[in-house]
């Protein structure tokens, strides 16, 4: 550190009022928590009615549905409840395998406190509906309340049966367990048997259940058994970010492939190196859709920071870079940008679908079981980073999902029976449903709820070949206004010869 150089003339009680200072600044930096600081942030904000849906009913099962293509690797989101409904709506949920809801906060007795709203029906019932997995994270922040869970049995059995209840409840499909403190009062040590217990807990609960934890990305102090932490859980979710922020005295990369000593490849070949060597599989490396800003001495790489102003989602990072110009730095493989602001010099660090990229190449080149983010909804309505992914990890295409659904094309001339999915989906006001059949004949259109009961449709009479298209406006048939849901369409064709073909669909309304 460049302030030991100049103490050689300081009093020793001066060296060692530094050092402890030091020690202070270590300490900071090592229990470094986006999750921590951006719950905090938005304490008070409500969570998005349109991610809770209809409170009144049971959220739907995760659908199991015949695939044409998966993805090559998971692809691990948290979801905070603080996004807006546009953010919402643009979830491209066949580039996701897993979205992890954030969050449920946990208490140090091992009881649940504010649940942010959970179960969140209407995002659960569009996850489920594309096969995605629903996790629910569980948050406890700080050593002296997390060592206070583990070091009781009687708080981590209250634990154990409160998050399986709350799981239950939203018909979630596992948890994640993101307790995050310096550890310097030990508890690291016993968060493997904690987790061990857990998992075998919730996995005779509720088969199927995944349980993973939210690991960091570097042991500063050598206090995790890492191959220990990936045996006792499912997998876990490596936070590769926050090398820099509000604590940082320079400016620099928040996650670094490369430089610093300290650095996203350190990580993924040192820090879990061991546990990449024996079960990769069990890793998910996690990268930020956020950066950071600091005003600084200079414009200088590196710059002495004089005051840290927030950190920025990659939306507005991405805007910045196109006003004031991206620089890329060759050190640490990530781009930043700087400008003057009434004399004052501001830098922000960040990742771009470049840099991006360079870390999902790393982690799938030494056999990781997936990438992830912090956090969904960052990305605002830029594509780049939902095309990144399906560029490294594919899309995945369900075999009943003949065309896209932004490709509703009128083809040459139908040669078969097909159904489309219906579009918009989800959708809140009216959908429409478009079919191909390859002749004359009888079409009956039924709509059905999650239990399996008609709620709707007609019939039409076709007099020749052609691609028709059949609306609904979420009434039923009685005129009943339908509930934020999973639904079921059923097309069923009868040609002039009495032949009968028939397809099915899903779609997800939401109020």
């Amino acid at each position: 550190m460049r302030m030991l150089y100049a103490v050689r003339s300081w009093s020793m009680g001066m060296l060692i009022g530094l050092l402890l200072a030091c020690i202070g600044t270590a300490e900071a930096w090592e229990f470094a928590s986006p999750h921590r600081d951006e719950l905090e942030r938005h304490r008070d904000a409500p969570t998005l009615a349109e991610l809770i849906g209809d409170g009144r009913r049971s959220a739907v099962p995760l659908q199991k549905r015949a695939m044409e293509r998966e993805l090559a690797a998971t692809v691990f989101g948290y979801l905070p409840y603080w996004i807006d409904r546009d953010d919402f709506a643009r979830l491209d949920y066949d580039l996701l395998s897993h979205i992890s809801v954030f969050s449920v906060e946990v208490n140090a007795n091992g009881t649940l406190g504010n649940d942010h709203d959970w179960p969140w029906t209407a995002l659960i019932d569009s996850a489920h509906a594309h096969g995605v997995k629903v996790i629910l994270t569980a948050t406890l922040f700080g050593n002296e309340g997390v060592l206070r869970l583990l070091g009781s049995e009687e708080h981590r059995e209250t634990f154990k049966r409160e998050i399986r209840d709350k799981l239950l409840e939203g018909n979630a499909d596992g948890v994640n367990i993101d307790f995050e403190g310096s550890g310097s009062n030990g508890w690291p040590r016993l968060i493997n048997g904690f987790l061990a217990d857990l998992t075998d807990y919730l996995h005779r609960e509720i088969p199927g259940c995944e349980v993973s934890f939210a690991g960091p990305a570097v042991d500063w102090s050598r206090r995790y058994d890492f191959p220990g932490l990936a045996a006792s859980c499912d997998y876990i979710f490596i936070m590769g970010y926050a090398f820099a922020g509000s604590w940082s005295q320079e400016s620099g990369p928040n996650a670094p492939l490369l430089g610093g000593g300290r650095n996203i490849t350190t990580t993924v070949t040192g820090d879990y190196g061991a546990v990449a060597r024996k079960s990769p599989e069990k890793l998910i490396l996690g990268v930020p859709y956020y950066g950071n800003h600091w005003q600084t001495v200079s414009s200088a790489r590196g710059a002495g920071t004089t005051r840290f102003m927030r950190s920025l989602f990659f939306s507005a990072t991405q805007a910045g870079a196109e006003q004031h110009g991206e620089i890329w730095d060759g050190e640490s493989q990530t781009p930043w940008y700087r400008y003057q602001r009434r004399d004052v010099w501001n830098q922000v660090w960040y990742d771009n679908a470049t840099s991006l990229g360079f870390k999902y190449d790393l982690a799938l080149k030494h056999g990781y079981g997936g990438v992830g983010m912090w956090a969904l909804g960052y990305d605002g309505d830029r594509r780049e980073l939902w095309d990144l992914l399906e560029e490294k990890i594919g899309r995945r295409e369900a075999a009943d999902d003949l065309v896209s659904a932004v490709e509703l094309l009128e083809p040459a001339g139908p040669v078969a029976f097909q159904l489309f999915q219906n579009y918009p989906n989800p959708f809140a006001g009216e959908t429409r449903i478009d079919y191909e059949i390859p002749g004359a004949g009888r079409v009956d259109i039924g709509l059905f709820d999650v239990l399996g009961r008609r709620i709707g449709g007609g019939n039409v009479e076709h007099d020749g070949a052609g691609r028709f298209q059949w609306r609904w406006d979420g009434l039923s048939e009685d005129g009943e206004r339908m509930s934020t849901g999973l639904y079921s369409f059923r097309v069923r064709f009868e040609d002039v010869e009495g032949g009968v073909m028939e397809r099915v669909g899903r779609m997800v309304l939401m109020r």
